[in-house]
């Protein structure tokens, strides 16, 4: 019995059509940026905590500049690169620290430029690089293993980026209580951001993914 050919591999892409694909995942991912801080600032009020009105140019300048950098880095890896999964994974792993030191910078910028003091970190620069560079290199993996082996469903990919989210928000949540005692608010906060964050990283890929197929089809 022979063997089944090989799947073919995908066409050339016009440079044109993948710089406007990189276009759309950088608006989405700014609008998943803010979408996710409106969560954030949703769950805070729910669990009776207290949102700092000048807090909140900083908490939506690096959530939006860590989405930015993280769900693009991965977008491109999936779908616009349409690199295999170790190596979308590896992308997404490398680019997760850049996305930490990108927020944390973005929030500085902005608390020097509305003169407002920003909370001091609770948890180190390099114990959060480590842990997002598993998490969203792992992440990047699945992504990229689902859309090779042509999952067309984002019930999929939005799945994966939940389960991951899960998975790896208990992880953030003991780093953080580790650190010391955190206010209700702020844990439901946390647990928010880490749990709805990678499953719309996944939708965010899912697009672009569909955009990549869409252009060739």
């Amino acid at each position: 019995m022979t063997a089944a050919p090989a799947p073919a591999e995908d066409p050339a892409e016009d440079p044109a059509d993948a710089l406007r694909r990189i276009a759309a995942l950088a608006a989405l991912a700014v609008a998943l940026g803010f979408g996710v801080q409106v969560l954030v600032v949703v769950a805070k009020l729910l669990a009776g905590g207290y949102v700092a009105r000048p807090l909140l140019p900083l908490d939506v300048a690096s959530g939006v500049a860590w989405s930015v950098v993280v769900c693009l880095a991965t977008g491109i890896g999936v779908s616009v690169l349409r690199a295999g999964p170790a190596v979308s994974g590896l992308i997404a792993a490398l680019f997760a620290p850049v996305a930490v030191a990108a927020a944390r910078a973005a929030n500085q910028v902005m608390s020097a430029a509305i003169g407002v003091i920003g909370k001091p970190a609770a948890v180190s620069l390099v114990t959060l690089a480590g842990l997002k560079a598993v998490e969203y290199g792992l992440l990047g993996f699945l992504l990229a293993r689902l859309a090779r082996s042509g999952e067309t469903r984002f019930a999929r990919f939005a799945g994966t980026g939940l389960a991951v989210g899960v998975v790896f928000a208990g992880a953030a949540l003991w780093i953080r209580l580790h650190a010391g005692a955190a206010p209700v608010a702020e844990i439901a906060a946390l647990a928010v951001n880490e749990v709805v964050f990678p499953a719309g990283c996944a939708a965010v890929v899912y697009v672009g993914r569909m955009m990549a197929r869409a252009g060739r089809g």
